[in-house]
């Protein structure tokens, strides 16, 4: 009678392994699904900082490149000279000659 006893319990053992196995990869679950759950939030959250970011850049840029016409729009010829630009006299102009690799140098005829 003894050892029937001590079978049934044997018999039970390979039941203990699997149920802590499934508590265990149960938890693992529940681990990984919050992980991944708190991954996705904060990618979320980072991208509409970042649009928001985006469209405040992107009023700047707006901002500054109608401040950049219109300093633009105000420089005129008489403008320069007042603020000491001359006309340039020698003029000098570098050009590619496509038939061959080098470059050349042409002078204006004034």
């Amino acid at each position: 009678m003894l050892k029937k006893k001590e079978k049934r319990i044997n018999n039970r053992e390979p039941l203990k392994i699997w149920f802590w196995f499934f508590v265990g990869l149960f938890a693992f679950s529940l681990f990984s699904y919050g992980y991944f759950v708190r991954g996705a939030i904060v990618n979320i959250v980072t991208r509409q900082t970042m649009e928001s970011d985006l469209a405040s850049l992107n009023s700047r840029v707006l901002d500054l490149e109608s401040q950049y016409l219109k300093v633009k729009n105000n420089i005129t010829p008489e403008l320069a000279q007042n603020l000491g630009f001359v006309t340039a006299t020698n003029q000098k102009f570098v050009t590619k000659n496509t038939q061959t690799s080098g470059l050349s140098l042409v002078t204006p005829a004034l």
